[in-house]
């Protein structure tokens, strides 16, 4: 037999306080007594009840709910961006609901969207998406995290992909290198601008070696990484080398070897990403570690921000882009002696 539903009453009546009080512990109302409202969280734990969010929803206009939309789960950054989205939901006792968007561009849960409080979508090809839509005509609350919106409406939450960079560069060049070539991602990418334009200025800030030639394409992948930085040692030559993510920084690592260079003892080289990779190859992987769980909770934070505009709170001037810092991750590949 299916267990009747637990309601309010219920609690109320097991605590021995009436109806309004516990819905003051559910709305942390500060006008309850701490033993108090300890009491009736102590019996909502015992009898199993839970707040029903469509009909909070209906009641109050918000369901404490978000949406989260993830164009693939297979990502290495994902999990860590999560964990920052739910800890600043749980700390503010929201809920996420995640979902793998679909070729339309909405998730595949659709049927109670009215029901949302916000949004954050996390996908690489945002810029192929038609945030409008995503929104719906509810023109929902909506965030994008580790991609840039293309729609002022609706803020990005980054990586500073060009101080990440710049770092990169400036620790090269503390270690002694005079000229550092540089192997970047799909040139049309906005972190692969951002990653270039980083270089670049480190690059005249530190009064670097300052050529064409030692910039070279890749695709984020260890071959392209591999190939361009071939194609580097073919015409010109360095003694640093900033790889634009830690798979390409690898493959050039390969093509070092061959060429007869040691890392770090001829060439220091340094990658971005900090992933898995960097601690099992030899030399291990300086990297540039981006600050994915902080990228989660600044997100979150944003739409809690724009929830409460939506809701008559106070105005508040929303940045379109949002960048939080990255840190230098010092291994064994740049971590040599200055000549």
């Amino acid at each position: 037999m299916m267990q009747e539903r637990v309601t309010i009453k219920d609690v109320a009546q097991k605590a021995g306080v009436s109806t309004a009080t516990v819905s003051r512990v559910l709305n942390k109302s500060e006008q309850v007594h701490p033993r108090t409202r300890k009491r009736v969280e102590r019996v909502c734990i015992e009898l199993g009840f839970f707040r029903d969010p469509i009909a909070t929803a209906l009641r109050t206009g918000r369901s404490n709910m978000v949406h989260l939309l993830i164009e693939r789960f297979d990502g290495e950054f994902i999990p860590d961006i999560m964990v920052g989205i739910e800890n600043k939901a749980n700390s503010e006792d929201y809920r996420v609901l995640v979902s793998k968007i679909d070729n339309t561009g909405r998730g595949m849960w659709e049927p109670s969207r009215q029901y949302i409080d916000g949004i954050i979508v996390i996908s690489d090809a945002v810029y192929d998406l038609k945030l409008s839509d995503v929104a719906g005509n509810e023109d929902i609350p909506l965030v994008c995290v580790y991609s840039y919106s293309q729609d002022a409406r609706y803020p990005s939450v980054v990586p500073d992909d060009f101080q990440g960079a710049y770092l990169a560069v400036e620790h090269l060049a503390a270690r002694g290198c005079k000229a550092v070539g540089y192997v970047g991602g799909i040139p049309h990418w906005p972190a692969s601008m951002d990653r270039l334009s980083g270089y670049r200025q480190a690059v005249k800030d530190s009064k670097l070696r300052d050529d064409a030639q030692l910039i070279e394409v890749g695709d984020w992948t260890a071959v392209a990484g591999y190939k361009a930085c071939k194609r580097l040692l073919e015409r010109t030559e360095f003694d640093g080398l900033f790889a634009a993510n830690d798979p390409m920084a690898i493959g050039a690592m390969d093509a070092l070897r061959e060429h007869g260079l040691e890392v770090p003892r001829d060439v220091a080289l340094i990658g971005f990403d900090n992933t898995s990779l960097c601690r099992y190859v030899r030399p291990t992987l300086s990297s540039i570690a981006m600050p994915l769980r902080q990228l989660g909770e600044r997100a979150m934070n944003t739409l809690l921000s724009l929830i409460d505009q939506r809701n008559g709170g106070q105005l508040l001037d929303t940045e379109h882009v949002i960048t939080i810092p990255c840190q230098l991750i010092e291994r064994d590949s740049s971590r040599w002696v200055s000549r």
